[in-house]
């Protein structure tokens, strides 16, 4: 516990400390996010928070975790997604480039770190569901899936980082309901990192004069990680997250990048078009504000993976879980379907 808390705060304070660096840096070379008609924000701000975070990461490491092949692939994997990021932080690249960079920053874990989504569980009430040669192929569609989903929740102030909080925490709550041996140094890294960050992105800081955004090299970064840790503790003899809770786990941004490919694509636009049909636009155009849209999320996020969490510990059949997760996203889809047309004829 105290071994945790150190590292905590480590972390903490690299992560202050790097933002305070790269503010201005960003400044000075125009990696900013600008006010435009998908973002309705005041002013240019620094898109240093994901830079930080990595900054944090990578230091944090080298003094508190032993290197073994694993990861070793992820600290390489994140190195180059954290520089797709950046990259596309600073002058939009195009989707599909963005894509097949993702793809390939995915096979580093599926085959360099041999990290694999190969074990469903018992979904059918017929025994666990192997996928065998498929594993790879589905292992790759899950990291792409939480990298944009986490990128795609990225709208809001502090709203990406408080459910990658919750996200890990619920991951450790698991291990300790589980009594199980678990390497907290990475979420006690993140968890540090993502306080700082938010002291920042909240603009609690100088009265928002340092108030910076996480911009896509932390929003994919996080995504990455969280579905790392999750194929870790799913799969192999000492798992101790079933399949099915992982998906209570992050259960809102991927709900909500589900419903909102689903309805780009029946309106005919590019399922990786950006545009104003997530949940948290939904909730502002309702009249919540960004801080009461951020607390409102947060909540049913945590609301989703207390259920997730209740459920396994209650040894709730696998099957009944997954039909309760679809039942909730069908129940989620039509509603944002119904507010997505509301919202678009009233702007119309």
């Amino acid at each position: 516990m105290i071994d945790t808390m150190i590292i905590t705060l480590f972390s903490f304070f690299v992560a202050f400390a790097s933002v305070m660096l790269f503010r201005p840096i960003a400044i000075g070379v125009g990696l900013v996010d600008r006010p435009c008609s998908r973002k309705r924000h005041q002013g240019e701000v620094p898109l240093v928070g994901g830079l930080a975070i990595y900054t944090s990461i990578v230091l944090s490491s080298f003094l508190f975790v032993e290197f073994d092949n694993v990861y070793k692939m992820y600290m390489l994997s994140t190195a180059f997604l954290v520089l797709i990021g950046a990259l596309d932080d600073y002058h939009d690249i195009e989707p599909n480039i963005r894509l097949i960079a993702q793809v390939l920053i995915g096979s580093l874990m599926v085959f360099g770190a041999d990290v694999q989504l190969t074990n469903l569980g018992n979904l059918i009430g017929t025994g666990d569901i192997q996928l065998g040669v498929l594993a790879p192929i589905v292992t790759l569609m899950a990291v792409i899936g939480a990298i944009n989903a986490f990128n795609m929740t990225d709208g809001v102030d502090g709203l990406v980082g408080t459910l990658g909080i919750h996200t890990f925490i619920s991951i450790g709550v698991l291990a300790y309901l589980g009594n199980i041996e678990f390497s907290s140094e990475l979420p006690a890294m993140f968890i540090g990192a993502l306080i700082a960050f938010l002291f920042f992105n909240f603009g609690r800081f100088k009265r928002g004069r340092y108030k910076v955004f996480m911009g896509d090299a932390g929003s994919m970064l996080l995504g990455l990680t969280v579905i790392w840790m999750l194929a870790v503790c799913t799969q192999g003899e000492s798992r101790f997250v079933d399949p099915t809770t992982a998906l209570w786990l992050i259960a809102v941004p991927l709900m909500d990048m589900v419903s909102v490919m689903i309805r780009r694509i029946m309106s005919g636009l590019s399922p990786l078009r950006a545009s104003r049909d997530h949940l948290h636009h939904i909730l502002l155009f309702k009249g919540l504000s960004a801080r009461w849209t951020t607390i409102f999320i947060g909540v049913i996020s945590v609301i989703a993976s207390l259920l997730g969490i209740i459920m396994q510990e209650s040894q709730v059949p696998e099957s009944t879980r997954l039909i309760s997760f679809l039942s909730v996203f069908i129940a989620y889809n039509f509603f944002m379907c119904r507010q997505d047309k509301q919202m678009h004829n009233h702007v119309q």
